[in-house]
């Protein structure tokens, strides 16, 4: 990494910045070239300079903010370095116990006595008289009975207190005065803010007192000079990156969404840190880090990854609530490795028959169905939770913990036998739509509610419910899944195309077709024998029954093609292209593609299947010969089984 410095000063004449510039590189700098010119247009300030530093790490450039304390003679500064080569203050870091002294104080007359009594005032003594003072002014004590203090005697120690707090330069005492609650104080916080960004500059603050000042400013940022602060604090945390450990490094990562211009070189100080100690960092610490991640929108599989193994690694040591808020936060972000669903099976194996918390098993679920992980040992832990604590799970949760077994199509006959008869028994309990997506789970897998069908599709149900809202849409496909499967339906309930709609097809899909369309010719034998986005009529308008791509006899594509034939249909292959989240993480198809394939091939037609992402990889790498030969075997291969 190198930096170029541009320092923007009010003069005109060209200033050499050198080595005494008192801005230390940061440790991980290797190149420092430094130029400078003026800008008139820059607010004069007599002790810094606005400057950037262009950063290269790798290919990567980047423009930061910077400050830099303007330079003296020669002599100035000798004399600078001997007047503040003082002895530290001893109260510094007892300024706690300043406060809790002065709040002893019931009346101004108890201050004063206090700071009469005390062989010298020091910053900190003088910073919590006033807070004590302001406090008292504001909310009198109901048992003080002293007489009111002259103002003017009053402003005139208040005055003398202040020029105490002024002249100190000990980075705590003015961090503790930017966080004095008190009115004479509030219109010197700006100098004091000057002082510790140049402190900052010249590497003389700890790690602590840095991100304590953040806080400071990210807490007043309402105020644009605090804002325009908080970019220039990142080389701090830059020249400070060895004071950075597993306890401080969460904290860092909270403060990280309130950077602007300087929060990409912060976060790849943190992640680079975050290689070095994530088997340190405890759980509240990491679950922050997730958490600014997730609060950040950004996508950093790197750190996903090492976060991932890190919850793998401390999977025993974590509870169901723990579990859950990290589980939740990989589901926010859309992430998943394999370690985090080894760690989720690890935990269940180990506390299975423990589990007690419904919200943790519809966490999981969730994440299941969100990256279609069909583990058998997660699915049947939660199934174990089901038959456990049936009776006990809320009713609102019921539907959570049902669809993701038919989504992910995953069959068990008992359970879902058992789960028909709670909702049938609880029917009133649940909503329409709950109901509802619980069948259609039930039917992805082959399983037939009629009791639960029947009581959805009552007038009272019906005459509630509009006819283009999703509710209806869901009803809409039961009936006509429950009219193509099963034979002791009495269906159809409803009216057919009751929304006539039109369903559009997947873009990826519609593309690869046309990139695929001429080797598709030549396998069907002409233009006339294929058809590519075909909704089968007299349905539902639903993507389950779009035909990507139609094979047929001449004449059996066009208009007038009568669908109700079926010796017409045995002669249609239908050809489906299959998205990568159509499938499961061990190659099965999704509940709903099954459904599908099965409906398509009760109305009559053979169906096939092609992966998009083996279509993809042919036409990428221009393998036509294996293109053509994929087409041809699954297409030759297409089937009317069920």
């Amino acid at each position: 990494m190198s930096l170029v410095l541009r320092s923007y000063i009010k003069t005109k004449k060209y200033v050499s910045m050198s080595g005494n510039t008192n801005v230390p590189p940061p440790s991980n700098v290797y190149c420092l070239l430094s130029r400078c010119f003026s800008d008139d247009k820059i607010e004069k300030d007599p002790e810094y300079n606005c400057s950037t530093i262009i950063v290269e790490n790798g290919p990567h450039l980047q423009e930061l903010p910077l400050i830099v304390r303007r330079a003296k003679d020669l002599t100035g500064m000798r004399e600078e370095k001997t007047n503040t080569e003082r002895a530290p203050q001893h109260d510094t870091h007892n300024y706690p116990l300043i406060q809790a002294e002065f709040k002893e104080c019931l009346a101004l007359r108890d201050v004063f006595s206090l700071l009469s009594k005390c062989t010298k005032i020091t910053p900190n003594i003088a910073l919590g008289a006033m807070e004590r003072i302001y406090h008292l002014e504001k909310n009198p004590h109901p048992l003080d009975t002293t007489p009111n203090y002259s103002s003017v005697a009053k402003d005139a120690i208040v005055e003398k207190l202040l020029k105490v707090v002024m002249k100190t330069e000990e980075t705590q005492t003015i961090l503790n005065a930017l966080n004095a609650i008190s009115t004479f104080i509030e219109p010197y916080k700006y100098e004091f803010c000057d002082e510790v960004l140049l402190q900052v500059s010249e590497n003389k603050l700890n790690l602590d007192q840095i991100c304590k000042f953040m806080e400071f400013l990210v807490k007043n940022r309402s105020n644009q000079k605090y804002s325009e602060m908080i970019d220039k604090l990142w080389v701090g945390f830059v020249d400070r990156e060895h004071e950075i450990n597993e306890d401080t490094i969460s904290k860092i990562f909270k403060l990280l969404p309130h950077f602007r211009e300087s929060k990409k070189t912060v976060l790849n100080l943190l992640e680079q840190k975050l290689l070095e100690l994530w088997c340190r960092v405890k759980l509240p610490g990491m679950y922050e880090i997730l958490n600014t991640y997730l609060q950040e929108n950004s996508w950093r599989p790197d750190s996903f990854a090492i976060i991932a193994g890190w919850l793998y690694t401390n999977i025993h040591a974590l509870d169901d609530d723990s579990l859950l808020e990290m589980v939740t936060a990989f589901t926010k972000i859309k992430y998943n490795d394999g370690q985090i669903e080894k760690s989720i099976e690890r935990y269940i194996r180990l506390k299975g028959s423990k589990l007690e918390s419904p919200i943790l098993i519809v966490g999981i679920l969730n994440y299941c169905m969100q990256f279609r992980i069909r583990n058998v040992h997660i699915l049947n832990g939660c199934q174990e939770y089901y038959w456990r604590k049936g009776n006990y799970i809320p009713i609102n949760f019921i539907k959570s913990i049902i669809f993701p077994y038919g989504f992910l199509y995953y069959y068990n006959s008992n359970y879902f036998t058992a789960v028909e008869k709670f909702v049938d028994d609880n029917y009133e309990k649940f909503s329409a739509d709950d109901v509802s997506s619980i069948i259609l789970a039930l039917i992805y897998t082959c399983h037939y509610p009629l009791q639960l069908v029947q009581k959805i599709f009552t007038p009272e149900r019906l005459s509630n419910i509009t006819d283009d809202s999703l509710l209806m849409r869901k009803m809409t496909l039961i009936d006509t899944a429950m009219t193509l499967e099963c034979k002791e339906y009495l269906g159809p309930m409803l009216p057919k195309d009751q929304w006539s709609k039109s369903v559009s097809q997947d873009g990826r899909v519609r593309k690869i077709v046309t990139l695929i369309h001429e080797d598709l010719l030549e396998i069907a034998g002409g233009s006339e024998r294929l058809s590519v986005s075909v909704l089968v009529p007299h349905l539902c308008s639903d993507e389950a029954y779009l035909i990507d791509i139609m094979l047929h006899p001449v004449g059996l594509g066009s208009n007038t093609f009568n669908w109700k034939s079926k010796c017409a249909k045995d002669e249609i292959v239908a050809v489906l292209v299959h998205l990568p989240e159509h499938y499961c993480s061990d190659d099965q198809l999704v509940g709903p593609q099954e459904m599908r394939k099965r409906h398509l091939r009760l109305l009559g037609m053979k169906v096939a299947s092609l992966k998009y992402t083996t279509l993809y990889d042919f036409k990428s790498s221009k393998n036509n010969v294996g293109l053509q030969k994929y087409l041809q075997e699954c297409i030759d291969n297409a089937s009317l089984s069920l």
